[in-house]
């Protein structure tokens, strides 16, 4: 008789450990939509620092890896004075610290810049990247991240320190 009772309450309390666990597993989506912006310091047609405002979809096919396409928006002033908007859409592969709130990643990536405003021009691009994604529940997160551009690879470069939120799509 003590068995039962005492087995009673344990698999009451099991079962209230592993439930909410599977709940949140079922409830879970590997796709978000972040949006992220900063100064961003540049070497290309003249130096200085400029302004970045980032889009993307990190997608989490499996624990610890992202993949993430996203498309950056970069204005700028050359050393004439001549006013550039860029956009550098790009596909980015990280890894990341698979648990927790806190979650440190690091990555590289490649795609294309293309000039919007200001002298046409479209050149290859390639990327490191890293920072932290921190949970704030379930559905929203805030990100930080510096992505280091190499714009006609070698001959030009960026550095976008952002700062960001998340959501994670349904």
């Amino acid at each position: 008789m003590a068995s039962i009772w005492l087995g009673g309450p344990l698999l009451v309390a099991v079962c209230s450990l592993t439930v909410p666990a599977a709940a949140a597993a079922q409830n879970f989506n590997p796709l978000a939509l972040s949006l992220a912006l900063g100064p961003s310091p540049y070497d290309l047609s003249g130096t200085g620092t400029g302004f970045a405002v980032a889009a993307g979809l990190p997608w989490e096919p499996v624990a610890g890896l992202i993949v993430e396409p996203g498309v950056t928006f970069f204005t700028y002033s050359s050393q004439f004075e001549t006013r550039f908007n860029y956009l550098f859409p790009e596909l980015s592969v990280q890894a990341q610290l698979p648990r927790g709130r806190v979650r440190p990643f690091l990555g590289v990536g490649a795609g294309g810049a293309f000039v919007v405003s200001g002298p046409s021009e479209t050149v290859a691009t390639l990327h490191a990247v890293g920072g932290v994604r921190v949970a704030i529940d379930a559905t929203w997160g805030v990100r930080s991240e510096l992505r280091v551009r190499a714009v006609r690879p070698w001959v030009g470069n960026t550095a976008d320190f952002l700062l960001g939120v998340s959501r994670r799509l349904r």
